[in-house]
């Protein structure tokens, strides 16, 4: 009983006097996730590169449709069209938005075509399947949100 008492009273001092942390020691952003942390606090479903974007999802879910000369809109999302269909291009059903805006995903057209939301024209992507999961599009916003460098 007395080694209780003394295992909890170490255990409440220790919380009191040497409080941890959560975090890489860089501090929090603006939204009070620790600076440099993965999906800057969004969940993703993996680590927000155009490398992984392109294997999980162009190449995995949107060339069945987005390649070759017919793809719909011009957008080809092969490995070797992609970037440059995506990235600072005009969007064909809106052209006032970007496809891919860098650094700004809300003022990027993909993600509303991938969220389907009301400002789209044409449906939700992937067409006729089912939507993404959200920790994918949120690797995609990351991805676009940290400039949409092409790694």
């Amino acid at each position: 009983m007395k080694v209780l008492f003394f295992v909890t009273v170490g255990i409440l001092i220790a919380i009191l006097f040497f409080p941890g942390c959560a975090g890489n020691g860089n501090g929090l952003d603006e939204n009070g996730n620790p600076i440099g942390s993965v999906g800057g606090g969004l969940p993703v479903a993996f680590e927000p590169t155009f490398s992984n974007i392109q294997q999980n999802v162009f190449s995995a879910i949107c060339v069945e449709c987005h390649i070759g000369a017919l793809a719909p809109e011009g957008l080809r999302l092969d490995p070797q069209n992609s970037y440059a269909s995506l990235v600072n291009f005009r969007s064909v059903e809106q052209s006032d938005l970007f496809r891919v805006n860098p650094g700004n995903p809300d003022a990027s057209y993909i993600i509303r075509k991938l969220e389907g939301g009301p400002n789209i024209s044409g449906g939700q992507m992937p067409l006729n399947r089912p939507s993404l999961q959200q920790n994918t599009i949120n690797a995609i916003r990351v991805w676009i949100a940290q400039g949409a460098p092409n790694n």
